[in-house]
């Protein structure tokens, strides 16, 4: 990777928080199915509304992502 081309600290933070908003949501998602496969009849609001909100909440946190990178890489082609 050339030094004009390197990742700036906001796309590594918003990679870092959808990787994370997105592992979070799918763990609940697992979790809620192992726990109804036991026979769980009550589960925590909580666990099992948590992807209703992370999924869509990590999914604009890619579009800001791809937003980002766009426009780093359109800033690097007029500066070429």
């Amino acid at each position: 990777m050339s030094e004009n081309s390197k990742r700036s600290r906001v796309e590594v933070i918003l990679a870092a928080m959808a990787v994370s908003v997105l592992g979070l949501s799918v763990l609940s998602i697992l979790t809620t199915l192992l726990l109804v496969f036991l026979g769980v009849s009550e589960l925590p609001v909580l666990l099992a509304q948590l992807p209703l909100i992370g999924l869509p909440v990590g999914f604009l946190i890619i579009i800001a992502l791809l937003i980002t990178a766009i426009i780093r890489r359109s800033r690097e082609a007029r500066g070429n």
